[in-house]
């Protein structure tokens, strides 16, 4: 995609946005968490609600984080072996690993979204701390993975565009 189209434009705001956004929802996890800590020891009663808001807001912040983490490239890497391999068979190797990684987020985002859809249709709902409608938690999935099968293309759009002896 041109960078300089609308949508191009858009998409990128969005994946900057979601980063940013996840960002500042690990800031809140930190201060919550910490003040749980504190009310814990000054009065002996924690906030209620916080541990189970924080471990929905860091699935959230994973979720929302991961698009933008793939495409910095600051995910976990182990290169050992393609980093011995000849450059154009790296390549080929990246390309598949890109491919894979696109099958694997469709799979995973074409059953989430499934799941999320019949949480939603039976009405199915968390009982916890508080209680919310199961679907409200799980759409993040199939959002995720969506954009992550995108960055997966793109990655090996990107890998498929380098020369091959690079």
């Amino acid at each position: 995609m041109s960078s300089s189209s609308k949508v191009c434009q858009g998409y990128n705001a969005l994946i900057n946005g979601l980063a940013i956004i996840s960002g500042a929802i690990f800031g809140l996890i930190a201060f919550f968490i910490g003040a749980d800590v504190f009310m814990r020891n000054v009065t002996g009663a924690g906030i209620r609600w916080v541990i189970e808001s924080m471990e929905y807001a860091m699935y959230i912040a994973t979720v929302f984080a991961a698009p933008w983490v793939l495409r910095e490239g600051g995910h976990v890497s182990v290169d050992i072996l393609t980093s011995m391999l000849p450059s154009g068979v790296s390549r080929i190797v990246a390309m598949f690993a890109s491919l894979l990684g696109f099958a694997i987020c469709l799979v995973v985002c074409y059953f989430s979204a499934i799941a999320t859809f019949t949480a939603f249709s039976r009405g199915s709902m968390i009982y916890k701390s508080f209680t919310i409608p199961e679907w409200t938690i799980s759409v993040f999935v199939p959002f995720g993975m969506a954009l992550m099968c995108i960055e997966f293309i793109l990655l090996f759009k990107a890998r498929l565009a380098q020369p091959a002896n690079r």
